[in-house]
């Protein structure tokens, strides 16, 4: 997106939302040569909610740790600077929101589950980095947040609509808004400098055909991981009030594009099923 288009969409949305603190200390952290597990902890701990969930999430089967982590300096030693970032991005995500109502409590189990989702299904294939992946699941809808917060009530009746099946969500958003969540989830992205394989994930993950897998192939297997992922979130309903049992994943291009079987399918949303509900309060909690 180019730039004089960010300033369109924030024109025509309201300013979107800067990253939660605790990340943006975390990610300038990072990028200092001097880092060390024991500074980066010192602004972790500086939220206790976020430092809490990290070490909650540390420790979940999703890592498999051979021992309990105590204290967030192990977990960053064990864990490693690029699942330390996914963890802070997972756990401070939730202050993005005004306020906190059912709504909000499924945007944010939507994208939780699909950042599991992505992250799973990247080191069951292969074919994306995992933690690239589950921060691109985490953040693909990050533009619903976003649109919710700036109109509660004209949001709510998008998602009526597409659960009365009046429409498709991109159709019905038109109507609402002037800017689709993809779009929107894609200037903030960019406005918070995620690379652009993260804002093209934001910007195309219900829409294969908008990302050229000879020119990019890595992030059209990323796009692809996100987007099957997505559709095992609606499947098994996750974050919806229902599961949508329409959902033919098999047909998806996504599955085509991962080179996804039947068998290795139905074992994937399974292992998936059964972690979500096992750790669902972990991550959620």
């Amino acid at each position: 997106m180019e730039n004089r288009e960010l300033q369109v969409v924030v024109q025509a949305v309201g300013d979107l939302p800067p990253m939660p603190i605790v990340a943006v200390k975390v990610l300038e952290q990072l990028q200092k040569p001097d880092t060390t597990a024991e500074k980066l902890a010192g602004i972790i701990s500086s939220d206790q909610a976020v430092s809490a969930r990290v070490l909650k999430i540390a420790n979940s089967s999703f890592y498999s740790l051979r021992r309990k982590v105590t204290t967030l300096e192990h977990a960053i030693v064990i864990l490693g600077e690029k699942t330390l970032k996914s963890l802070v991005l997972a756990a401070s995500l939730k202050g993005i929101n005004k306020s906190f109502g059912l709504m909000e409590k499924m945007l944010w189990e939507d994208s939780l589950g699909c950042a599991i989702g992505s992250r799973m299904t990247a080191v069951w294939l292969h074919g994306a980095d995992p933690e690239e992946a589950f921060v691109a699941g985490l953040f693909r809808h990050i533009g619903r947040m976003v649109l919710n917060n700036h109109d509660p009530e004209a949001f709510r009746k998008v998602v009526e609509a597409v659960y009365n099946g009046e429409g498709s969500e991109e159709e019905l958003e038109t109507l609402f808004f002037p800017y689709g969540h993809a779009e929107v989830g894609e200037a903030v992205l960019n406005k918070w400098n995620f690379s652009e394989d993260l804002t093209q994930v934001a910007r195309w993950h219900h829409d294969l055909t908008g990302v050229d897998p000879v020119e990019s192939p890595e992030r059209y297997r990323l796009v692809a991981t996100v987007q099957f992922a997505d559709a095992m979130v609606s499947r098994l309903g996750i974050g919806r009030r229902e599961p949508d049992e329409s959902v033919d994943l098999l047909s998806l291009p996504s599955a085509s594009a991962l080179g996804l079987d039947p068998d290795q399918t139905g074992q994937l949303v399974e292992e998936f099923r059964s972690f979500f509900e096992k750790e669902r309060s972990t991550f959620l909690g």
